[in-house]
């Protein structure tokens, strides 16, 4: 098994959309003074009740009214190109509107490339993808259900030896699905993401995005079950038995040291933790250390796990994944990190895969039942 971060198109093209819309305000720049002029100073002094956030505030619409400019021309300039050229130009369009979060913005482009076809098999996965995700985000999840209804039928198409509009390769495939997976999962529409990969599994046909959709849907099937026992010893030595934790809220935190979100993530999860523990909540780690490719002795890692638990001042107990009975990873369908499962009270699974923007919210509703 390869464990790995989560992989999603947003993340992977961050850095590159990055540099390039430095490079388009530099062009723009140098474009409004001719060559040799000198740079003029603005004398604008800050008002006096302007701050710092205030002034980021201002400075970040700015930047989101250049960028919506910036996909209004993209697609004028498109419209009029040849199809290779307008191919690229959309490929290019569908990047920027998923990377700077402008999908509601994409979706009528989107919408006209998936009717009418690409010269890019590529042009049309991003087009499909921008659509699904803008859906969701809209709140049409049965809508987005549909689109990615079509999108598995085209390449069902690509399979049979038909002509399809789209061909996804797998790493595509699995980007898609993962993205749209963990919008639905952020927004609580659970019933819906089962159901989306219910359609999927019966269709896909590659085995490693059938690895994929079944691993993502034994997750979602915990949620309303009772939580996998977790049984063992923790790095401090002392016994740890999820059942005896009844009657408490119970994040479990699935982490490696080799994993730098985690980073981010355990210091959300300790404030969140400190806040709360009056009220029956409390957190256990399953370290993932020795499940990375090459399988890894424990002690060769355990000074790194040892460190990373000093380092960031975790205070909850740790047990390390194992094999059998001890293989809690297998038991709750992780196969990537970040991961973690919200266990309620009654000791059933409440929730899957919170993350910072959630994370307070949902456990606050967990624990206040």
């Amino acid at each position: 098994m390869r464990w790995s971060h989560h992989a999603s198109p947003v993340g992977a093209l961050m850095a590159m959309i990055a540099v390039l819309l430095l490079a388009a305000l530099a062009a723009g720049q140098d474009a409004e003074k001719p060559p040799g002029a000198p740079v003029q100073k603005v004398d604008q002094p800050a008002a006096p009740d302007e701050d710092l956030e205030t002034i980021n505030q201002a400075y970040n619409q700015e930047l989101l009214r250049l960028e919506r400019r910036r996909l209004e021309r993209m697609a004028r300039l498109a419209a009029r190109q040849n199809p290779a050229a307008a191919a690229a130009t959309y490929e290019q369009l569908f990047r920027l509107a998923i990377a700077g979060s402008l999908l509601r913005d994409a979706e009528p482009i989107a919408e006209t490339v998936v009717k009418n076809g690409s010269a890019s098999p590529t042009t049309t996965v991003f087009a499909y993808l921008v659509k699904v995700l803008a859906e969701a985000d809209r709140g049409a999840y049965q809508q987005s259900q549909e689109s990615l209804r079509r999108l598995v039928e085209e390449t069902d198409k690509a399979a049979r030896g038909a002509a399809p509009k789209a061909v996804l390769q797998t790493s595509e495939a699995v980007g898609i699905c993962d993205a749209y997976f963990q919008q639905l999962i952020h927004r609580d529409q659970l019933e819906i993401a089962r159901q989306a990969f219910q359609l999927l599994r019966q269709r896909v046909r590659s085995p490693a995005l059938v690895e994929f959709v079944s691993g993502r849907l034994k997750r979602l099937e915990l949620v309303g079950k009772p939580a996998p026992p977790i049984q063992g010893t923790d790095l401090d030595g002392k016994p740890f038995n999820l059942a005896d934790a009844k009657g408490k809220v119970v994040l479990v935190v699935f982490w490696a040291s080799w994993c730098l979100p985690n980073e981010a993530e355990i210091e959300a999860i300790q404030q969140v933790a400190e806040s709360y523990r009056a009220r029956g909540f409390t957190v256990v780690g399953i370290n993932l250390d020795v499940v990375q490719d090459g399988g890894p002795k424990l002690e060769t890692v355990m000074p790194n796990i040892r460190r990373f638990l000093l380092d960031h001042n975790v205070r909850w107990p740790t047990l390390i994944n194992g094999s059998g009975p001890k293989d809690y990873a297998t038991a709750y369908g992780v196969t990537e990190i970040p991961a973690n499962v919200l266990i309620g009270r009654d000791g059933v699974v409440a929730q899957i895969d919170l993350v910072q923007k959630n994370l307070e919210s949902v456990i606050a509703r967990v624990v206040g039942r």
